[in-house]
């Protein structure tokens, strides 16, 4: 009889371990898992990946620098509600990569998200400056340009970073780059 009522007595002690144990290995389990499937992080680890891999801001690889534009947007769309620093952070990043690599339609675009979304953000301001600069640059469309810069002005009239570049560029538009040379010349003889 001894030997049935150790046996009884160490049953449960036996079950509450076991219990425990296997409690603690679901817990590191769910953890685990979540961490596995979360698309935000798994994409945070895509762009650091792919940032390497393109070679940086000299851009090398030009196919991974089409991926990390795309999983920029991926997780942009995925912060956007709950972090909008981030969310314009990783527009602005990849919009900059996108004109890098001569896809200025795309570089619009992802600097017109922001400049909607967010008017009032600290970081519009050079969204829709970005805009025009890409317009006029890389598009050559100087009427679409004029009305960009002539809306930054609108809008952002005492932007320390932009205002004065906008306002540059509305007296330097269309003209070439002689055209530029000799007002230079024309104007450095004058008193200011």
């Amino acid at each position: 009889m001894g030997f049935n009522r150790l046996i009884a007595f160490r049953k449960p002690v036996l079950f509450n371990i076991i219990m425990k144990k296997l409690f603690s290995f679901a817990i590191l389990s769910v953890l685990l898992f979540a961490c596995q499937n979360d698309p935000a992080a798994s994409l945070e680890q895509k762009l650091t990946e792919l940032d390497k891999a393109m070679g940086g801001a000299a851009v090398t690889d030009k196919s991974k620098a089409d991926e990390f534009i795309k999983a920029s947007e991926e997780l942009a769309a995925l912060v956007e509600k709950s972090n909008p620093d981030k969310y314009i952070n990783l527009m602005l990043k990849a919009a900059g990569l996108a004109k890098t690599v001569q896809q200025p339609q795309k570089a619009i675009e992802m600097y017109q998200k922001v400049v909607d979304k967010y008017p009032q953000h600290k970081k519009a301001p050079t969204a829709l400056f970005m805009i025009g600069f890409v317009q006029e640059n890389d598009l050559n469309q100087l009427d679409q340009a004029k009305a960009t810069y002539e809306s930054f002005l609108a809008k952002y009239p005492n932007d320390p970073d932009f205002t004065d570049d906008a306002q540059n560029a509305l007296k330097q538009l269309g003209k070439s780059p002689e055209e530029l040379i000799k007002e230079f010349e024309q104007n450095a003889g004058q008193p200011q």
